[in-house]
């Protein structure tokens, strides 16, 4: 059941003991909401943590910490952030879902009640939102989660998302007190010497499609293993393809860990990529989202994408 703003509130005025849940391989979005959402619970009074997710990586642990559940879900109020679709759930998540609040417009109902605002940039946006309807203090922490959250999902303020809401709310965490500084270094600017050569790999290898409107880039668990390359290292990749001149779509797929197959990543600044990805079981937004192929063979797996956009491009 689709709920009002005001709806919402009133839930998390009514709710306690709160366990949130955040998307499998967490990004600055779903992690920056959950901790900003956590502190301002905490601050009503109520008990409030974040489900343990094992993907976190250290670029975002510090913003976390001491805010992590690792027990069971019996008596708790559950309630996610920035998840689209239960498919995208960690395996320690529970099944019953009280509340999800997302932005994504592709989002898939799951739980008993839903806040979603699809013309939001970032979920951060719809916290900060929440934060002050429910009369809390924004402090330097708040802040620093919800400008995490908003800066990565607009890919620091330059992808098509970002509106005059997103840098009201960035305006909002700089007034509070949000380490901007450190956290733009962290996000978007640090690399490792793996991460530089994922990024070597990565612009070396670039499929091109149509003209050149269309690029695929592949990472397997081979390239991973030989540059020593994380999972932190392996972010926001999709972003960077994008990046290159005449690209119109860009395409990253990173094999999966388990080697069954392949996240997909999309980005565009002209075709709703969503479309493309609903095609394969996934969705996200129009200028950002991704799908799961479960093809082991990787030419299979591009001659299927190539596939897709070339007829995304072509109508």
């Amino acid at each position: 059941m689709t709920i009002s703003f005001n709806r919402l509130l009133e839930e998390l005025k009514e709710a306690d003991n709160i366990l949130i849940l955040t998307h499998r391989k967490p990004d600055g979005d779903t992690l920056g909401s959950a901790a900003a959402l956590t502190l301002c619970l905490r601050q009503l009074g109520k008990k409030a943590w974040m489900l343990k997710n094992p993907d976190l990586t250290p670029r975002f642990a510090p913003m976390t910490e001491g805010l992590w559940w690792d027990g069971g879900a019996e008596g708790k109020y559950i309630l996610s952030v920035d998840i689209a679709d239960r498919s995208l759930m960690c395996d320690n998540a529970p099944e019953n879902i009280r509340l999800a609040i997302d932005h994504h417009s592709s989002h898939r109902d799951f739980a008993d009640k839903i806040y979603c605002r699809p013309e939001a940039a970032a979920c951060g946006e719809v916290i900060y939102d929440i934060i002050c309807g429910l009369d809390c203090r924004f402090d330097s922490a708040m802040a620093d989660a919800v400008y995490t959250a908003v800066a990565t999902d607009t890919g620091c303020f330059r992808f098509n998302n970002t509106t005059s809401e997103t840098h009201r709310v960035a305006a909002a965490c700089l007034e509070a007190g949000a380490d901007f500084k450190e956290i733009n270094y962290r996000c978007f600017r640090l690399k490792t010497k793996a991460r530089a050569g994922i990024e070597a790999h990565l612009y070396s290898n670039m499929l091109f499609c149509r003209g050149g409107k269309g690029a695929v880039g592949v990472i397997t668990r081979e390239t991973i293993k030989r540059l020593g390359a994380s999972e932190d290292d392996l972010d926001n990749l999709s972003s960077l393809i994008v990046e290159t001149e005449g690209v119109e779509v860009g395409v990253l797929l990173t094999e999966r860990a388990e080697r069954d197959g392949f996240k997909v990543s999309m980005r565009s600044g002209k075709y709703d990529v969503s479309k493309i990805c609903a095609l394969f079981g996934g969705g996200g937004h129009a200028g950002a989202a991704g799908c799961t192929l479960y093809e082991t063979s990787v030419n299979k797996a591009v001659d299927m994408l190539v596939k897709a956009l070339e007829d995304a491009i072509d109508a």
